[in-house]
């Protein structure tokens, strides 16, 4: 079952946001577990949304450890980070939940 990441991060300024989005592109091609989909939106001036699916909640549990490495060296652009997670569910025409 597919199992989801959504990291809300707020910056403290908007040059915050661009230091931390450029080292982050160039960081977690290298260091996260492989994932099925990862994109972000910018949602203010000094905010985004990170998002990615693994393929297992077991690989996104490992991926939030090694993520949560990177916040914690960055934190000095940070100004708060809320995060969600959860299964992957389809969206689809007539999806149906059991």
């Amino acid at each position: 079952m597919e199992y989801g990441r959504v990291v809300n991060l707020e910056f403290k300024s908007k040059e915050d946001l661009v230091t931390f989005r450029n080292k982050w592109t160039k960081w977690w091609p290298n260091n996260v577990p492989e994932v099925v989909s990862r994109k972000s939106i910018r949602t203010s001036e000094t905010s985004i949304l990170l998002m990615a699916t693994y393929e297992t909640e077991e690989i996104a549990d490992k991926a939030k450890e090694v993520v949560e490495k990177f916040f914690e060296m960055e934190v000095e652009h940070l100004h708060d980070v809320f995060a969600f997670h959860g299964e992957v569910l389809s969206d689809g025409a007539g999806a149906v939940m059991e």
